[in-house]
């Protein structure tokens, strides 16, 4: 058995964006949302709500064009619902929604140039309903194949499902036209099945089709024979159900792609679609699978669709295909393309989730590590269509909403050496030999080797080595061997072993092997350092090698035991460690696996939280039964990725406690691991994006504190804590109705203010900060109050300073203090501004005969004592007020007394005087 050495490749597994890479991406941000694009050889063609744009394929020259210019005698909207690059004919056709219906061709170097338009239906006139038109080639002619679900409408149509429509206004009816030969053959959906379609291509004489019957819940795949005509070929239909999968029935078809075969047109064509399980909590909601859709006697008439005229098919049950292998399972993939790579079959898929993934899968179908090639920030899904370059075909362009984004397939420039170069494990990069560079094989010089990883996925190790002892004991080999594809049959390859160790009867060196035989009497008990240096071209791979006596590898059959031998160069035969050889191959743990001891085997019942953010959650929870004896928690993406462990501990035989290390969005299978090596027991824990802080509400708060503030934002329910610098610890946040909410800590008594901070989100062992910050002010000012009856109530008008608070009457509370401090409840009403005066009013209810002493007002850790405005004059005023009201009482008394004695003695000499006039 060839073992592995211990030089570990570095893992590349589910390798996020950096920095490094941002500089191979061309985007391009549009005027809306895409609604639909297409590659062309020369340009790309995007469409919108309003605009049709061409662009090169790097993103330059820009040509745009105006949708309203269409058909300038007409005011109605169009929306484009078909883009078709006609390359043969280099034209592109446009059809759409406008009355009933418009298309227009336009040059395909030039979409400034119309070469024929009309007013004519092709294809859905209702937004929201599915349309699908590809070209297809029948004879010496090319047609389109245009689908659409039948809705009712005020315009003129045939009860068509799908027609073949002429590209040359030389064919019969001329342009678009359906007709043949004076038929009009039509495809019809006589049971008005809701439909969606999702793909449609042409491979050699044989079209297919892809599409879901909603109201069924079923997918179908049709087949057509290109014939002689239009309607041969369309009477030619047959049909097949895709059933998936094992594990669950997902019941709709989201993506499709043709997986490219050099063997066509007499090889298997295989296909890959993305089909869902319709349940967005599950984390495998969706899965990729592998379909062998190649016509054969086996298929079948399809019941729901044939040719109008001809008889409808008296089958029941379509075909039914099952899927060869599922590759990936993912929450929430939505698109999925496909392209061959010397012998790899490499997937780019699209996620719910703003992911670009690249899988790639050996020639026995084993899957290497997801790596993720693009990531949006913003978590806005890709578009469900994805197209690679059909020139260099080392980029493929994907959309996220109103931008298009060019990705290269790989960085193999961002390795700096050979090692770097093969430790990605990507199939497209190799190391250029007389260039001394990374990079693609047709970018490095034709007369320079090329070194590359093997087309085996298990050898995930640069060099492995055996050993093996001869029958008679006297001799032992070793054989080395570099695990690795060379672009010339007879690459330059030496081994030197040091301290003259191998024998004179040693073979020659043949790539990629080496060997050396040597005495047995040279292994000592301890065992053997062996230092061997090997030269492949240019390149030297320095090797430390250390030998053992496999006989000494002794003990209980347990996959450590097992690990231990078969890491030593030894072979594991027969539940024993020896030295003759073995017909294992694979990685150890597949092999070794099977061996433990006899522990009670641990059951894993949940995990909590088994949602989380891309950092990982500190003190997570299993629960279980049999916990006792587990040593360790493992969590791995798939068999070619190295998992990640986490130790554990405050573990019974029911639950225990450890840390989920942070890893890239999607789901991970978690096993508990045995103290002889098994991982056993099966969970699921599923990441999903960072959280990110956009704002808070309030964005400001008083000196004291304790004011509940809310966090902005999104995935909030991930953060553990919030991160004040006025804070010594962690602030508790509170998660409730999709809201998180934390009360802001006290700034300090004597500080300078009002003062601005920056607030961070704590989330497992990240710090992550809010785009916005919290300003502290002095606290508020109140001033008095005044008492109002009204009825058996009393009406509380309390007068604040203004400030840049905004309270809430949720965020305050009064209390009325009465007698032997007695308290009562003011409820709050309503706070009015009036100029630099806040009023806030409340009412104490039903109590007529109490009498309010002072008020206690609280907001947050803010207290405050407010005594009433009738009582609130100083005394040095009131006192001298009280004398000036005395004195002038006392002087109106003594001038009224002294006026009316006056007026009396007046009137008494009036009265004399008459009496003395009459005598």
């Amino acid at each position: 058995m060839i073992i592995l050495s211990e030089m570990r490749a570095v893992s590349f597994c589910f390798f996020l964006l950096g920095m490094d890479w941002v500089w191979g991406l061309d985007t391009k941000t549009f005027d809306g949302d895409v609604r639909d694009f297409a590659v062309g050889d020369k340009f790309v063609y995007v469409v919108t709500d309003y605009r049709l744009y061409q662009l090169n394929h790097n993103f330059t020259n820009v040509t745009m064009r105006d949708i309203n210019v269409f058909n300038t005698t007409e005011r109605d909207p169009f929306r484009i619902k078909m883009l078709l690059p006609f390359i043969t004919n280099q034209t592109l056709i446009t059809c759409g929604i406008k009355k009933c219906g418009f298309c227009e061709i336009l040059d395909l170097n030039n979409i400034s140039t119309s070469v024929h338009f009309e007013d004519i239906e092709v294809g859905s006139l209702n937004l929201t309903y599915s349309t699908i038109a590809f070209i297809v080639d029948v004879e010496m002619k090319s047609y389109i194949m245009a689908g659409k679900l039948k809705v009712p409408t005020k315009c003129v149509d045939e009860d068509e499902f799908l027609v073949l429509r002429n590209t040359q206004d030389g064919d019969t009816g001329g342009m678009f036209s359906q007709l043949d030969r004076g038929t009009n053959p039509i495809v019809q959906n006589k049971n008005n099945k809701l439909i969606d379609f999702v793909d449609g291509f042409q491979i050699s004489s044989y079209i297919y089709l892809f599409l879901n019957i909603l109201d069924e819940n079923k997918v179908r795949l049709l087949w057509f024979l290109s014939k002689t005509d239009k309607s041969n070929t369309l009477k030619s239909l047959k049909g097949a159900t895709l059933w998936c999968c094992d594990d669950m029935e997902r019941r709709r078809l989201l993506s499709s792609s043709v997986i490219p075969d050099t063997t066509v047109p007499t090889g298997k064509v295989l296909w890959a679609g993305v089909f869902t399980g319709g349940n967005t909590l599950d984390p495998v909601n969706t899965v990729l699978a592998i379909y062998d859709i190649s016509p054969s006697g086996q298929t079948a008439t399809d019941p729901d669709f044939w040719l109008d005229g001809t008889p409808k098919p008296t089958i029941n049950k379509p075909l039914v295909l099952k899927p060869l292998m599922v590759l990936f399972k993912y929450s929430s993939m939505t698109s999925v393309l496909v392209q061959r790579h010397n012998s790899w079959i490499v997937f780019f898929i699209g996620t719910e989730d703003g992911q670009l993934i690249k899988l790639a899968v050996d020639t026995n179908y084993h899957v290497s590590c997801p790596r993720v090639l693009y990531k949006s920030v913003d978590d806005n899904y890709l578009f469900p269509k994805m197209h690679l370059d059909p020139v260099d075909r080392k980029h493929v362009y994907m959309v996220v909403r109103n931008q298009m984004i060019r990705v290269p397939v790989a960085q193999c420039s961002g390795h700096k050496s050979f090692k770097e170069c093969w430790s990605g494990q990507d199939p497209y990069c190799g190391w250029c030999v007389t260039e001394s560079r990374c990079s693609f094989l047709d970018d490095c010089d034709p007369t320079s080797n090329w070194l590359s990883i093997p087309d085996d996925h298990h050898q995930q190790r640069l060099v492995s080595y055996q050993v093996e002892k001869s029958i008679s004991g006297e001799k032992i080999t070793l054989t080395v061997e570099v695990n690795m594809k060379v672009r010339t049959e007879s690459p330059v390859f030496a081994c030197n072993f040091a301290s003259n160790l191998c024998d004179t009867t040693t073979p020659a060196p043949v790539f990629p092997r080496c060997f050396c035989k040597f005495s047995s009497d040279k292994l000592p008990a301890k065992g053997l350092e062996v230092n061997v240096k090997i030269r492949v071209e240019r390149v030297s791979l320095p090797e430390k090698l250390m030998l053992t006596n496999c006989s000494d590898i002794t003990g209980p059959p347990t996959s450590v035991l097992c690990s231990q031998c078969m890491t030593a160069g030894c072979s594991w035969n027969n539940n024993v460690c020896s030295w003759s050889r073995s017909a294992n191959r694979g990685p150890i743990q597949d092999i070794c696996s099977q061996y433990g001891m006899n522990y009670s085997e641990p059951e894993i019942i949940s995990i909590e939280p088994s949602v989380l953010s891309v950092h990982g959650r500190n003190h997570a929870l299993m629960t279980g039964k049999n916990l006792d004896d587990v040593v360790r928690i493992q969590m791995q993406r798939g068999i070619a990725c190295i998992p990640n462990e986490s130790p554990v501990w405050n573990h019974t035989g029911s639950n225990l406690t450890f840390h989920i290390p942070s890893d890239d969005k999607g789901s991970v299978s978690v096993c508990a691991v045995l103290p002889d090596g098994r991982c056993l027991g099966e969970a699921i824990v599923t990441y999903r994006s960072s959280p990110t802080c956009t704002g808070l509400s309030p964005a400001n708060t008083w000196a004291s504190g304790n004011r509940k503030t809310f966090v902005l934002g999104s995935h909030l329910e991930f953060v553990e804590g919030v991160v004040h610098p006025n804070a010594a610890q962690i602030i508790t946040t509170n998660y409730s109705s999709k809201k998180l909410w934390y009360h802001t800590p006290p700034y300090g008594v004597g500080e300078v203010l009002p003062i601005t901070i920056n607030v961070f989100l704590r989330v497992a062992n990240q710090t992550l900060p809010c785009s916005s910050q919290l300003t502290y002010h002095h606290d508020p000012q109140f001033t008095s109050f005044t008492a109002t009856r009204t009825g058996n109530d009393l009406r509380i008008t309390i007068e604040k300073n203004a400030d840049n608070f905004n309270i809430t009457i949720s965020e305050i509370s009064v209390w009325g203090v009465l007698q032997e401090n007695q308290y009562v409840e003011c409820v709050m009403e309503v706070i009015k501004t009036s100029n630099d005066t806040e009023f806030i009013i409340c009412r104490i209810k039903n109590t007529p005969n109490i009498n309010i002493l002072s008020l206690e007002i609280k907001m947050g850790n803010f207290v405050k004592k407010l005594e009433p405005k009738t009582t609130s004059f100083p005394l040095v005023i009131l006192v001298p007020v009280a004398i000036i009201i005395i004195i002038s009482v006392i002087v109106v008394r003594f001038f009224y007394v002294k006026q009316r004695k006056m007026a009396a003695q007046i009137n008494q000499q009036l009265e004399c005087d008459i009496r003395n006039d009459i005598l």
